[in-house]
């Protein structure tokens, strides 16, 4: 007779048989001992379902669920909106001693097609469903797992991705997983089949093996040369021999197997595809084919790059619609947009490529990876619902051998941090307008750009634009920054040709500015003084002086006609007294009192000048310098005794000069630029020495430093290479420079780099020295 179950009592379940109750739950062993004993012929991959995520093979672990001392292997599943559920699934080897779930009751048994599926409750209300088929078992809290997975077997279908499992391993199914997490525009989807990564290993390393749908080409480029062109900051790079149905045109050139680029976030507008070819010339070649099928939009230059934007090329699967073309060494370059472009170009103008962070080329096949794109992203969640202790780095680089359509990788340790990679902090574009000056205002934590259409622009240190404001013309010579006790503020002053102009920090100008002048000004506006003085020069060649309401001051109002003066002005104090300096074309050097009467006789100098005169007058100094045309400093004393000392050696042309304490002693360092090198000369106790000498490969056309001793910092711009350059007071390179661009304001204090290429604005933060 059958036995009928009359009373639910948890495991104590009665059961009459024959007449007489007996326990269930002995019996419940038995049959769960005698389902599971059974060994399939064909190993655990039979009985995996098909819509399988993953597979985790047993490993040691901490978890407590009904009957976990079994080894387990957890198949990860999708379940309705965007979850994911897991499916223990075993086999068990016959005189294995089979442990009762303590803590958990057998509530109810259902039967689906022939199958039986025991429902257990923990104390905790927690629900787990098993079914034991053929001698596999399947156990989930997720009744609906465990029924779709025994109607698969049962059914003879199963996950055919799934190979063979070595234990600790995880294995996933790229291309299901990648569409249940929403990932677009990978082309590994359609070329990845089954991924396997070892467990167990040190934190941070991989090891594992991909199984491609075809066998990728290898040895099919130089490594090197593709590296040396791909941005440093690209964060997912993967080969692609699988091209899209609607780009076959792209197999009617002679490239070999292309790249796809991820930068920057990673979507759509941040993806760009690298074709190498034989030479550049062919690359030029598939570039005016590509245009002429295409639509060519109007080509343009951005540095010393030809840019070439085209219609819609059918990339939509790699996320590249309207593109922006370039030829860069023997590779063609297809971008997703001339901003991407753009960037890649100002990366390799200052030589960030990934080269630069590898010890050696990778071997064989090589993808670098994020964690926020594609295969990164699937191994990063993984590591998440399972969970892994794999510890991801949010950029990682594997490298391998391929074997047949095989690719046996490992994580590429000498994949460094990016070291040398600038500290990028904001950017941003001004349409329309290329900008022509930048100043760093340091008391408005702020830098003020002006434009080729004369507009003033502020930004603020986070990138935010605060103001512009229309000017009638350039700037000439330099903006100063002085602080109103009055106002509480700090009150900006410069000059246009016609007028000179005090702003306040929101843009608006002081009371009765802009000050309109009778003659032009051809030096700008010089401040000084404790009561704020405005000194010019002027067209007639004279100087000017009025105070801060714009009435004239007495004895600089005019002052005697010296010549033509573009140049600033410069103005100290001594003794009480004050003291103007102006230099003019002709090399006149002018130090006149209040009374426009020379300080010291006129002393001619031989130009041009590329500076304006300097000075130190104070307890330790009293120095008028002056940077000739000849390569030489003319320091004057306080009467006006001249002496040369030599800021560039070797060079006998002008020289920039930037006369300022670096060394930290008190006196001020001779700082200079001539032609393609930079000079620091200093003395070092009585005797005048060279500190160091660093050479570039094009003209220094912008010089500035500020700070003292170890926290000194050098600022140059080189234009021709579109660099900016920062250095020690020994010559060193500061970490991640140079960095793009041709213009930049310094911040000091906020360690701080702004830097500007034709509209494109740039911020960098300063780091430690170099080793």
């Amino acid at each position: 007779m059958g036995a009928k179950i009359i009373q639910k009592r948890g495991l104590k379940t009665a059961c009459l048989r024959d007449g007489k109750e007996i326990k269930l739950y002995p019996l419940l062993l038995i049959c769960l001992w005698t389902c599971l004993a059974c060994q399939p012929a064909d190993g655990i991959e039979k009985a995996i379902p098909t819509n399988a995520l993953a597979i985790l093979t047993p490993r040691g672990s901490t978890e407590q669920f009904p009957f976990s001392a079994l080894d387990w292997h957890q198949v990860l599943l999708p379940l309705a909106k965007g979850r994911t559920g897991i499916l223990y699934l075993t086999t068990t080897v016959k005189d294995r001693q089979i442990t009762s779930p303590p803590g958990y009751d057998l509530w109810r048994t259902t039967q689906l097609r022939g199958i039986k599926l025991q429902h257990f409750r923990s104390a905790q209300a927690e629900n787990w469903v098993l079914a034991q088929v053929k001698g596999f078992s399947f156990l989930s809290t997720e009744a609906s797992l465990v029924e779709e997975a025994v109607l698969d077997f049962k059914n003879g279908r199963n996950a055919d991705w799934v190979k063979p499992t070595t234990p600790p391993e995880i294995q996933f199914n790229y291309p299901a997983f990648a569409r249940f997490l929403g990932i677009k525009d990978d082309p590994l989807i359609a070329q990845c089949q089954n991924v396997r990564l070892k467990l167990g290993l040190p934190s941070g390393q991989l090891q594992g093996q991909v199984h491609f749908t075809a066998q990728p080409p290898t040895n099919d480029l130089e490594t090197t040369a593709v590296l040396s062109i791909i941005p440093a900051e690209a964060n997912a790079v993967s080969p692609i021999w699988v091209l899209p149905e609607n780009a076959s045109w792209l197999g009617d050139f002679s490239s070999r197997s292309p790249w796809l680029l991820h930068l920057a976030t990673g979507n759509a507008a941040n993806t760009a595809c690298l074709f190498p070819f034989e030479d550049q010339k062919q690359a030029q070649e598939a570039l005016r084919t590509i245009a002429g099928r295409f639509g060519a939009l109007p080509a343009y230059t951005y540095q010393t790059y030809t840019l070439q934007p085209v219609l819609d090329l059918g990339l939509h699967q790699w996320g590249i619609r309207q593109a922006t073309l370039a030829v860069i060494d023997r590779h063609l370059v297809i971008a997703a947009s001339a901003d991407l472009m753009e960037r890649w170009v100002d990366a390799l103008v200052v030589d960030n490529t990934m080269a630069r962070q590898l010890q050696h080329p990778p071997a064989g096949l090589w993808m670098r990876l994020s964690t926020a794109i594609g295969l990164g992203q699937a191994i990063a969640r993984l590591t998440e619902l399972l969970p892994l202790n794999l510890d991801l780095s949010a950029v990682f680089q594997l490298e391998g051998d391929v074997e047949k359509n095989r690719w046996t990788f490992t994580s590429a340790a000498t994949l460094e941090p990016l070291a040398t990679k600038p500290t990028a902090l904001w950017q941003i574009d001004l349409p329309d307008e290329r900008i022509e000056q930048i100043w760093a205002v340091d008391a408005w934590e702020s830098c003020v750009l002006e434009t080729n259409q004369q507009h003033l622009v502020l930004l603020d240190k986070m990138g935010t634009l605060r103001w512009t404001k229309k000017l009638e013309g350039p700037v000439l010579g330099k903006l100063q920054s002085v602080y109103r006790k009055e106002r509480k503020q700090n009150i900006l002053y410069f000059a246009t040709a016609t007028a000179i102009h005090a702003l306040q920090q929101n843009g608006q100008e002081e009371p009765g500015y802009p000050i309109n002048l009778g003659l032009r000004t051809t030096s700008g506006v010089s401040v000084g003084g404790r009561d704020v003085y405005l000194f010019y020069a002027s067209v007639d060649g004279r100087i000017y002086g009025l105070d801060h309401e714009g009435a004239p001051l007495s004895g600089w109002n005019p002052g005697p006609r010296l010549g033509a003066i573009n140049q600033p002005l410069g103005f100290f104090q001594s003794a009480a007294a004050d003291y103007l300096l102006a230099l003019t074309d002709a090399g006149e050097l002018h130090v006149l009192d209040r009374a426009t009467q020379p300080h010291f006789p006129v002393q001619t100098l031989k130009g041009p000048f590329l500076s304006p005169a300097q000075w130190q007058w104070d307890q330790l100094s009293q120095r008028i310098v002056v940077a000739d045309g000849k390569g030489k400093a003319q320091v004057f004393n306080e009467k006006g005794k001249p002496f040369p000392l030599a800021i560039s050696r070797g060079k006998s042309q002008a020289a920039q000069l930037c006369f300022t304490d670096l060394i930290g002693d008190g006196r001020k360092d001779y700082l200079s630029a001539n032609g393609t090198d930079l000079f620091l000369h200093a003395y070092v106790g009585d005797a005048y020495e060279l500190i160091f000498q660093k050479s570039f490969n094009g003209q220094i056309t912008a010089l500035t430093a500020h700070g003292r001793d170890e926290n000194a910092r050098i600022v140059c711009s080189i234009p021709s290479m579109h660099q900016v350059w920062c250095l020690s007071t020994k010559g060193e390179v500061i970490k991640g420079f140079p960095v793009a661009g041709d213009k930049f304001a310094f911040f000091p204090q906020q360690k701080l780099v702004v830097t500007t290429i034709d509209n494109r604005v740039y911020a960098y933060g300063l780091e430690a020295v170099s080793d």
